[in-house]
């Protein structure tokens, strides 16, 4: 698949990839690559006061797609 220029230049599913803030700065969803598999990961900021209840919902999951421009993250691209 050809990458388009947006694709090409994602600042968030290229390294260093950049946060996605959410909720008025109590969290933010980060792609990051590791073992060769793209995850979407949920952060607190560093603040748990801040956070209080969302503190808790530090996970990832895998995903096969940026959300911000569309590139397949499976590693087939031109």
């Amino acid at each position: 698949m050809k990458l388009t220029e947006k694709q090409k230049n994602c600042k968030y599913c290229h390294y260093p990839y950049k946060k996605m803030w959410m909720f008025n700065n109590l969290l933010y969803l980060q792609i990051e690559f590791d073992a060769d598999e793209y995850y979407l990961r949920v952060m607190p900021n560093d603040d748990p006061e801040d956070v209080g209840a969302l503190y808790d919902l530090t996970d990832e999951e895998k995903i096969y797609t940026c959300l911000k421009c569309g590139r397949p993250l499976d590693g087939e691209e031109e």
